[in-house]
């Protein structure tokens, strides 16, 4: 699954990009950008001039007394387009980086299902409040549940705090160890004759098998959000089209959101 946290960012550097390159591209095409007087000669025909140190007079002269001679108004809306392409490209690249800071606590929870809040501090740069404070992101997307578990200083796959079954053999006397077992990494289990610890390895067995087996419903990935009318609002007004697309973002997002806080609660349910 392709991790895009805020989506918001693509489209941000896109229309800034369009927008900039747009704006200065006719900003420069047009002489009424760089020059102060517009010529229209006896022929029909069109010209564009600056003072250079003359007066109106002295072009006029210049021009003979049939040419229409015209001060040049500044095409202002060409470079506010520009300027208003190059703020959106400042915000997408600023999510963009945000994003790429999120994306890489993601990849860690998601390669080892668990890991200290301070070794995820040290691995990865970030402080202790950016990784806490972005996790309500990660966990907003679809696949992803992460809960921070203080006392212990962890954060873990919300799926692995499920109670699993666990089926061994004791290493230490023998006996069969059968048991309800969190895989969170919270308590090891032992055997419940010798207290031996219940080996890492079948620990480890279970939790891949768990976490394999373990599918996300997608059917509420794709929300009713529309192109056409995306499409439509970007090209006569801008900033709609991308509240358009915050509005439909945040509604996908509360129900992912709804639907963790019921797993959580399932959880809850099972494990007491």
């Amino acid at each position: 699954m392709k991790k895009d946290v805020f989506k918001i960012d693509n489209y941000l550097i896109t229309i800034g990009i369009i927008f900039l390159i747009g704006g200065l591209l006719t900003t420069f095409a047009d002489p009424r950008s760089y020059y102060d007087l517009n010529v229209q000669k006896e022929s029909g025909s069109y010209t564009s001039v600056d003072y250079e140190g003359r007066t109106l007079e002295e072009i006029q002269q210049e021009f003979g007394s049939n040419a229409i001679i015209t001060p040049v108004e500044k095409p202002f809306i060409r470079p506010i387009i520009a300027i208003s392409g190059l703020l959106l490209l400042i915000v997408g690249i600023y999510y963009r980086k945000k994003e790429n800071k999120i994306h890489s606590i993601w990849d860690a929870l998601e390669r080892t299902k668990e890991g200290k809040l301070r070794d995820l501090e040290v691995s990865l740069g970030l402080s202790r409040s950016f990784i806490l404070d972005n996790l309500k992101h990660i966990n907003a997307q679809l696949g992803a549940y992460y809960v921070y578990i203080s006392a212990k200083d962890l954060i873990v796959d919300g799926r692995l705090m499920e109670q699993h079954t666990l089926s061994v053999t004791c290493t230490g006397c023998g006996h069969a160890i059968k048991q309800k077992v969190s895989l969170a990494n919270l308590e090891k289990p032992i055997c419940n004759y010798c207290g031996a610890p219940v080996p890492v390895a079948e620990l480890s067995k279970l939790k891949k098998k768990v976490v394999n087996e373990f599918v996300w419903d997608s059917s509420s990935q794709k929300k009713d959000f529309n192109m056409a009318v995306f499409v439509v609002l970007l090209i006569f007004f801008w900033p709609a089209a991308i509240g358009y697309m915050v509005y439909k973002k945040n509604l996908a997002s509360q129900a992912n959101i709804q639907k963790l806080t019921k797993f959580a609660e399932d959880i809850k349910r099972v494990n007491m």
